[in-house]
């Protein structure tokens, strides 16, 4: 079941395109956010956790 078809009572065509548009726009996002990808928030988070207790 599709949420904008089935709960919203949208017409299927939209619902299909508005989830092409929320993809686009979340590959815009990261590409703006993080230029380096989700490779480099991985890494970033790695680093993280591997000080995490120690601070220093």
């Amino acid at each position: 079941k599709i949420f904008g078809v089935d709960m919203m009572g949208w017409p299927a065509d939209i619902v299909a395109h508005f989830q092409l548009v929320i993809v686009g726009g979340l590959i815009i996002f990261f590409l703006v956010v993080e230029p380096h990808g989700l490779a480099q928030l991985w890494r970033l988070a790695k680093e993280k956790l591997r000080l995490w207790p120690f601070p220093y």
